[in-house]
This record gives C-alpha cells, sequence and structure tokens, in this order.
C-alpha cells in the first residue's frame, strides 16, 4: 500500500518535470538535430569539392588562433575613452589592422601543415616490422629548416596512428 503511494507520488513528480522542462528539452533537441543536418549537408558538399581539403584546415588553423578583443581605454592625449583592438597582447588602432594580422597568423599555421603534411604522410606509409616500428633500412625525410622569420614549431595536431592514444 505504502509502496504503491510512493511509487504513484514519484510517477507523478516525474511527470511535472517533464511538463515543466519540455520547452527546454525540445528546444535543445532541435538545435542538435539542426547541427547534425548541417553537419551532413556539409560533409556531402565536401565529398564533391576539390577545395573542402583547404576550407578545413583554414578552420581548424582558425580555432587555434584567438580572436580579437575590442577594449575601450582612456586617450593619452584627449583623456576621452577610444577603442582599441587586441589580439595576442598586442594593441592595434583598427579592428582592419588586427584582423589582417590575425589572417596572417591563420595563413602560417596552414601553411606549417602542409609544409608538414609529406613528412607525416612518408612515417605513415613506413614499413612496419614485427613489434610495430619502422624498420632502420627505410631512407628518412631530410630534416626540413623552417623559413626565414617563422618558428620551428607548429601549432597543428600531428597524426597519429591506428591504435595510438593520447595516454
Amino acid at each position: 500500500m505504502l509502496r504503491d503511494i510512493l511509487t504513484l507520488s514519484g510517477f507523478l513528480a516525474v511527470a511535472i518535470l517533464i511538463y515543466r522542462y519540455q520547452r527546454a528539452v525540445i528546444a535543445a533537441l532541435k538545435r542538435f538535430d539542426a547541427r547534425n543536418v548541417k553537419r551532413i549537408e556539409d560533409q556531402a558538399r565536401a565529398r564533391v569539392d576539390p577545395l573542402a581539403h583547404f576550407r578545413e584546415t583554414m578552420a581548424i588553423a582558425e580555432e587555434q588562433v584567438e580572436e580579437i578583443q575590442e577594449i575601450a581605454v582612456i586617450d593619452a592625449r584627449l583623456g576621452t575613452p577610444t577603442t582599441r583592438f587586441v589580439f595576442e597582447g598586442e594593441h592595434f588602432l583598427t579592428r582592419d589592422e588586427a584582423e589582417r594580422v590575425r589572417a596572417a597568423k591563420i595563413g602560417g599555421i596552414a601553411r606549417n601543415y602542409y609544409v608538414e603534411l609529406p613528412r607525416a604522410l612518408a612515417e605513415r606509409k613506413a614499413p612496419e616490422t614485427v613489434r610495430g616500428a619502422a624498420s632502420s633500412g627505410a631512407p628518412k625525410p631530410p630534416p626540413q629548416n623552417p623559413p626565414a622569420g617563422q618558428s620551428a614549431g607548429s601549432n597543428v595536431v600531428p597524426f597519429r596512428r591506428d591504435g595510438e592514444t593520447l595516454h
């Protein structure tokens, strides 16, 4: 008897919660579905688009670069508030200047990806020994020096072989 009353009250509490939050849950599910539909459409378009790989590389490089921040500062000459734009700690007078520097940074990251791509693909195709290590008889590609003005490191995530994990 008491068990039936507790079960009924639990059922009613769940029903009330579902009724209360149904709009939020349905809206979240619709947003989730819309993102999936957009992703599937983008993938279908990418299959026939010869430039899709470059767009994807630029999008990934753009994710690795911070956004431009807009700040209000007091002008030293006039004492009035002015807007400045900050990208990677450097202050710019206009958004166009900051966007130009940001675009150059994104282009550099994407360029480094394509510079390192042949070496990464060569490592993936290296002949494997019984233990899974590359055989010592295979020629290794020569080390490449970065162009002047660019750092030796890269912001691009290296490829992983199947079965390798980050841990």
